[in-house]
């Protein structure tokens, strides 16, 4: 098990990506990635590698859940100990309850779950200021299905996205349920998180001392450690621009009471 751990918690379309790839690449605070999410363990993710004993191999074959949370803590644990992960407030009610089965954490409240799983639990708290422009650009990704741009990874969308406001409100409605659910949870475990704004995060002039400021909360020794640039794109356009500004006008108008 790991010395140390940490979540990036997060919803989705605030920056997670570029932010667990810049931890991952200082090679001093694990490898955080989506690890826990909806499915079987045989649906996480496709072609995962992980490096052992010198060489690369990838994990195949039945495989129980305390299994796959071994393979997990392995994958995602740099040599001094450090584990990262990234979770998504809309799966925490899944994870627990898979989580519940087994019997080690069966009978523990959500909080004691958290705590029996991640070791010395530190909190990443990922959020962006404009939640209609995340909510936009969740609505797009959920369609078009990209959801990371990078020099390796070029758009490739599967279909053409439509802007629909009945989606694109459902979707903020489960950003808003994250805003309230992880504060609740935090204060449940009785941390601190540091918070990371996506605004911040993705701004050039600003985006160094963001990754600095996670590996002091996390302290973890970076001393002399060079940022490396980041590896995803930004996404938005025209089309998020335009989307933004119907949901707005739209959102308004369904605001208003009703005639006479």
């Amino acid at each position: 098990m790991p010395d140390l751990s940490y979540l990036v918690a997060s919803t989705q379309r605030s920056g997670s990506t570029l932010l667990c790839r810049a931890l991952a690449d200082a090679g001093v605070a694990g490898r955080p990635e989506e690890y826990f999410l909806t499915g079987p363990p045989e649906a996480f993710p496709p072609g995962w590698t992980f490096w052992e004993d010198g060489i690369f191999a990838r994990p195949h074959g039945p495989m129980d859940r305390e299994g796959y949370l071994d393979l997990v803590f392995r994958l995602g644990t740099t040599p001094n100990g450090v584990f990262g992960a990234k979770l998504m407030w809309n799966n925490v009610p899944y994870v627990l309850d898979k989580l519940w089965e087994l019997p080690r954490f069966a009978g523990l409240d959500r909080a004691a779950t958290f705590r029996a799983l991640f070791p010395n639990l530190h909190v990443i708290r990922l959020t962006r200021r404009d939640r209609v422009a995340q909510a936009v650009s969740w609505a797009r990704a959920a369609q078009d299905g990209v959801w990371v741009v990078s020099d390796t990874e070029p758009a490739a969308p599967a279909t053409e996205p439509a802007y629909s406001y009945e989606l694109i409100a459902a979707l903020e409605g489960l950003l808003i349920e994250g805003e309230h659910g992880w504060p609740e949870l935090f204060a449940d475990l009785g941390t601190v998180p540091l918070d990371v704004v996506y605004e911040d995060l993705t701004d050039p002039a600003t985006y160094p001392d963001t990754i600095r400021s996670a590996l002091d909360h996390l302290g973890v020794d970076h001393t002399g450690l060079a940022i490396a640039l980041p590896r995803t794109r930004r996404q938005a356009d025209e089309i998020n621009r335009d989307w933004v500004e119907r949901y707005r006008a739209d959102r308004a108008r369904a605001m208003q009471p009703p005639p006479g």
